[in-house]
């Protein structure tokens, strides 16, 4: 396989475009000026974990690996981001089980339900993931869909940190999360940096609503908006690849994860203060569909790219 220059974590979600609209020669070029490095985003604390503004230790040691000169290769780079899912893994089972001890038995009881099912999704998805990049052709896209099996760990274990950091922090962060540097255009669509219209719409409505209460039914309206986008690519999606059947599987499964995630955010919720924590526990939601909805929006990019078969 052919050498390249280094990539970071940003790299993976800017490349997918540089790829999409043939670019190729130009592609890492783009990605080293277009990302945001993990130098511009605050360094995780006691009140920030989980936080997916953040940057973790993790992620340093990828970006770190990524950048050696002699991991310039598609294979040392698919190399590092393994190893580093691996780590994330590591990571979360190590928030869970931290987690647990710090809950309720009733409370204890929901979380494994919940993790039991978001396992359940999660090997669904990354047969959905490996369905999806087999539309694709090129060996540069060989890191991304390694990425894209890491970035479902590392979001459950920031989801679980942020659990944890609220039950034990009353300097727990209840602000949204730094809006991304760049807007939404085919290019950079799904990937997590990004700045997209509801997310600038909820920014708005907050600023325009300083009660608990108002700013509850901010979210509930972007929550509401996050869910017709992700359902209108889901069905394009199934347009676009040529057998439905793993990406049917594949929502099934984060559907069930969704509502048995909820039953555990509201009994997380009854621990705190409630007119405190109403805006937390409602974008504690919208996370969760924002995140799926972005997914669909990056496999329906890689589908819809004219690498694709």
């Amino acid at each position: 396989m052919s050498s390249r220059p280094p990539l970071n974590r940003s790299s993976f979600q800017i490349a997918a475009s540089c790829v999409l609209f043939g670019l190729l020669l130009s592609a890492v070029d783009l990605t080293a000026n277009s990302a945001v490095s993990g130098a511009d985003k605050p360094k995780e604390n006691t009140e920030n974990s989980g936080a997916p503004d953040v940057s973790y230790p993790l992620d340093e040691l990828l970006d770190q690996c990524l950048a050696r000169p002699n991991h310039g290769s598609t294979a040392s780079q698919v190399e590092c981001t393994n190893r580093a899912r691996q780590r994330w893994n590591g990571e979360m089972n190590h928030d869970y089980r931290r987690l647990t001890n710090h809950l309720a038995p009733k409370t204890q009881t929901l979380l494994r339900q919940a993790q039991r099912r978001w396992l359940q999704y999660r090997d669904a998805d990354r047969l959905l993931v490996d369905a999806v990049y087999e539309l694709t052709k090129g060996t540069m896209y060989a890191p991304m869909q390694a990425y894209s099996h890491l970035r479902l760990v590392r979001e459950r274990s920031l989801t679980l940190k942020t659990y944890f950091t609220v039950l034990t922090n009353p300097k727990a962060r209840k602000g949204l999360p730094l809006a991304g540097t760049e807007k939404e255009d085919p290019e950079n669509s799904g990937s997590s940096e990004v700045d997209y219209p509801t997310d600038d719409s909820l920014n708005h409505c907050i600023e325009q609503h300083p009660t608990p209460s108002e700013q509850a039914s901010c979210v509930e309206e972007a929550l509401g908006r996050w869910d017709e986008a992700m359902n209108a690519d889901y069905k394009k999606l199934t347009e676009r690849l040529p057998s439905k059947s793993t990406l049917v599987e594949a929502q099934r499964t984060w559907l069930a994860f969704r509502d048995a995630e909820y039953p555990l955010l509201d009994s997380i919720y009854e621990i705190l203060p409630s007119q405190e924590y109403q805006f937390v526990h409602g974008y504690w939601r919208l996370r969760l569909t924002r995140e799926r909805a972005l997914l669909l929006k990056k496999y329906l990019a890689l589908a819809s790219s004219e690498e694709a078969n």
